[in-house]
């Protein structure tokens, strides 16, 4: 093959995995809570001019992330293009490029291992595609951090291949940090790796540090400069992100979840991200049939993956001299973690220290050259690995389906596209009240009164206008799915009101047994805006698994969020 179509090919496989990676991410959530919130935080600095002081929200202590990146990476894009889809692109610029540098150097890093599975795995994996392709906050995080353990494993000798120079590791990783500060609490994790990799400079030669701090300051200073106007103008305390410090004690139950979790982030883990439960992910295969074997594929993978990982952290592999230190290095992460745990307000969910998934990409490029590698020198494979190939293909081609059918059933049910219009009103007018407010914080209780600049005739009455008013339930037709085992309601709810639209109805589901006695009583979101005088029709809205020995199920309305209508 000539050099040329050789490039051909290398581009082209890059634009349509660029190109697949944008449209999945576009047909991802939208209206849920925190996708909503997050393109917020921009669409209202775009809309009123404001500079965003502060990124997202810590729900559970009311505060917020200091720093204006997470706006201005929403903002930025809709005043050079001013459609929906603008961030998006931009979020898939960043994260795809950052992919890119990274597939490059996990290739330095494991020759032995194909190229096309280093890549393929990698722009594909759930992990990446679900969080680094769609507009929240924890899908900002992974540029950061790729280019962050980048710089670290090439700033500490211990680990370093020589694939950058050292000033340009230093100046990755004070870039990495301010980065992922303004979006996600999770950063409190990184500077230990700064220590770290100080240390093991200055065991070698304590000379390199000062230039290399430096460099570290230049690359902190470049990110970090959206953090400055926040603490000129709010303080250093500034979002109350420390009361997110609380002590919780942690017990080999988190230490177990927090190995399964991490060795996950490198697999083809799917129950996350098929549905919240497994009502939704039995509707989603029920509703897309065609894309069954390719999950069950995928899954199955994506099981065995992680203990193939753990049980490869006790071999020795021939050839590969930087795998103790590499197996060392991913156990004393999971320990860090499981140790930072008892100081969190929160328990080990697995998003909470997405910011370290790159130790685990690079893990587990490590055990696939472990596992598949021959240990004869000079030959690239065994004879075991082509069989090892022909399955990374498969779950590779399995996953890219799995996830097209997830696009498919997405787009018009929960994406940008289930009222794309209303978004485009958003900006064009441009007005982000469309789309609901921002949550109140520790800074900012929001006033959610009408204003002079909003499209409403009458002030009054939509500061008067309630939901339970104005909202009619036409119909609810209970009709469960999947062989009668999945709790399914078919309905109708009219917005009869004039003045006011409605975001995240509330409903309340009630089951009875043939006796007519209750079995269950269940609450519910519908993540949708109703304008005033529409209509809007469900026909598979999902209530979890049937309760044991309900025959009967009935709706009830139970209140929504006010909005300012579009007035399209």
């Amino acid at each position: 093959m000539t050099t040329r179509w050789r490039s051909t090919i290398v581009f082209g496989g890059l634009a349509l995995a660029f190109g697949f990676r944008l449209l999945y991410g576009l047909t991802s959530n939208f209206w849920t809570e925190d996708e909503r919130q997050i393109y917020l935080i921009g669409l209202r600095s775009f809309a009123r001019g404001e500079w965003p002081y502060f990124g997202a929200d810590v729900v559970w202590t009311g505060s917020s992330l200091p720093g204006a990146l997470q706006g201005l990476l929403i903002r930025w894009p809709l005043s050079l293009w001013p459609a929906p889809e603008a961030p998006f692109v931009l979020l898939n610029v960043l994260s795809f490029g950052a992919l890119c540098f990274f597939a490059w150097y996990l290739c330095r890093r494991v020759p032995l291992v194909p190229k096309w599975v280093v890549w393929g795995a990698l722009m594909t994996l759930p992990w990446t595609l679900n969080f680094s392709t769609h507009v929240v906050n924890v899908s900002y995080i992974l540029p950061g951090a790729l280019i962050f353990f980048v710089g670290f494993l090439e700033a500490a000798p211990s680990f370093r291949i020589g694939a950058i120079p050292a000033w340009l590791a230093w100046l990755l990783m004070g870039a990495g940090i301010p980065w992922v500060v303004q979006f996600h609490m999770s950063w409190v994790l990184l500077p230990a790796y700064v220590g770290a990799a100080a240390i093991d400079r200055a065991r070698r030669d304590a000379r390199i540090l000062p230039p290399a701090a430096g460099a570290f300051v230049v690359g902190a200073l470049f990110t970090g400069s959206a953090i400055v106007p926040t603490v000129l103008s709010c303080g250093l305390s500034a979002g109350g992100v420390e009361r997110t410090l609380q002590f919780q004690p942690q017990g080999i139950v988190a230490l177990l979840t927090i190995v399964a979790r991490f060795l996950s982030f490198a697999s083809f883990e799917t129950n996350r991200f098929l549905g919240l439960d497994i009502a939704e992910r039995a509707m989603f295969l029920w509703r897309q049939p065609w894309v069954v074997p390719f999950t069950l594929a995928a899954t199955a993978a994506g099981l065995v993956q992680p203990v193939v990982m753990a049980a490869a952290w006790f071999t020795r592999p021939p050839g590969d001299r930087s795998w103790t230190r590499v197996k060392w290095l991913a156990a004393g992460t999971v320990a860090f973690v499981f140790a930072s745990f008892f100081f969190s307000v929160r328990g080990p969910l697995a998003h909470a220290f997405y910011v370290v998934s790159p130790l685990a990409f690079v893990y587990a490029a490590h055990c696939w050259q472990a596992v598949a590698s021959s240990p004869v020198a000079g030959r690239r494979w065994s004879p075991s690995a082509t069989l090892v190939e022909r399955g990374a293909a498969v779950v590779l081609v399995s996953g890219v389906v799995m996830h097209a059918g997830l696009a498919v059933d997405r787009a018009p049910r929960r994406s940008l596209y289930l009222d794309r219009p209303l978004v485009q009103a958003a900006i064009s007018t441009p007005n982000d009240r469309f789309l609901g407010d921002r949550r109140d914080s520790l800074g900012e209780t929001q006033d959610r009164r009408a204003r002079p600049v909003d499209p409403v005739s009458n002030a009054a009455a939509y500061d008067r206008a309630s939901a339970r008013d104005d909202l009619v339930l036409v119909g609810a037709d209970w009709a469960p799915a999947v062989f009668g085992r999945v709790s399914r309601f078919r309905l109708s709810i009219r917005n009869a009101g004039a003045t006011a639209a409605y975001l995240d109805v509330r409903y309340v589901a009630r089951y009875r047994a043939a006796d007519g006695t209750g079995v269950a009583t269940r609450q519910g979101v519908i993540k949708e805006v109703l304008q005033p005088d529409s209509t809007r029709t469900w026909a598979d809205l999902t209530d979890g698994m049937v309760p044991d020995g309900a025959v009967s199920a009935t709706l009830t309305l139970d209140g929504a969020e006010k909005c300012i209508p579009a007035g399209r």
